[in-house]
């Protein structure tokens, strides 16, 4: 059964200072990040954010597609004017952060960690996906757009994804009220997006300690070639990358486009 996200509800509870004052509701969009990246400069303010209750073209990371059942999850994107012209990967992480937080507060024993580059897993299975795309006018950065798909009262998936996706709904036994998660995680990320922008080195170090097979050796697809060796995980560096220490004591790093995290 499908329910309508309550617009008065979520406004009445957000407590943020910019991100998702401006915001915006449809019932159906294709994809919400590339409703936002069609807009015109004036249409959008810095912290706009965007939400549909079905989003039928939802796409992810490697242009793979997120299916959503419509009324049932938090489809939605966020506008950011930083006037930073790198780390954006960083950015992309500290919102990730802050949704784990949220769901290990849900429940304080929840398995809950970033998963490389975008993803966010709960108890083992992907529970949300991240996808960050820029907007230029000629060479100037004109907005950030960061989208997120986030699993949160859906009960069935496809039989490709059959122990490999979950819900909140699903780990929890309960119905989560949506206005309220998203009135909640937004002020989460609009901490974390302050953060971002002074570099905090606490910031980076949070993150670091979330993603999944951090301090451990894994294995790596470069470029889509699997590494015969395996490196140990230091982490995000501030601009993005990712950085490892291989078997001979050396540093690696490698951008989120060219690398996947190998851990089991």
């Amino acid at each position: 059964m499908s329910d309508s996200f309550d617009v008065p509800v979520f406004n009445k509870n957000l407590s943020t200072q910019w991100l998702g004052q401006d915001f915006h509701y449809h019932a159906a969009l294709p994809s919400t990040n590339t409703y936002v990246k069609k807009l015109d400069a004036e249409e959008i303010e810095h912290g706009t954010v965007v939400l549909t209750d079905n989003q039928r073209s939802g796409r992810g990371q490697y242009d793979r597609k997120w299916k959503s059942e419509p009324g049932q999850n938090l489809t939605f994107s966020m506008v950011f004017k930083p006037g930073l012209t790198e780390g954006f990967h960083v950015l992309t992480m500290a919102c990730a952060l802050a949704l784990v937080e949220q769901l290990q507060e849900i429940e304080r024993e929840a398995c809950a960690y970033i998963k490389w580059p975008n993803d966010v897993l709960y108890n083992n299975k992907k529970v949300a996906g991240l996808l960050t795309e820029a907007v230029f006018l000629g060479n100037k950065l004109d907005r950030l757009v960061i989208g997120i798909g986030l699993n949160a009262n859906q009960q069935t998936y496809h039989a490709d994804l059959a122990g490999k996706a979950t819900s909140i709904r699903l780990e929890t036994g309960k119905k989560v009220f949506r206005e309220n998660f998203l009135s909640c995680l937004l002020p989460r990320i609009e901490y974390k997006y302050d953060l971002w922008l002074r570099k905090n080195s606490g910031l980076l170090r949070k993150v670091n300690r979330k993603i999944e097979g951090y301090g451990k050796w894994i294995g790596l697809s470069v470029n889509g070639e699997k590494k015969a060796n395996s490196y140990k995980l230091l982490g995000v560096n501030e601009s993005g990358r990712l950085v490892v220490l291989n078997k001979e004591g050396g540093l690696e790093s490698f951008s989120y486009e060219q690398i996947r995290v190998i851990t089991d």
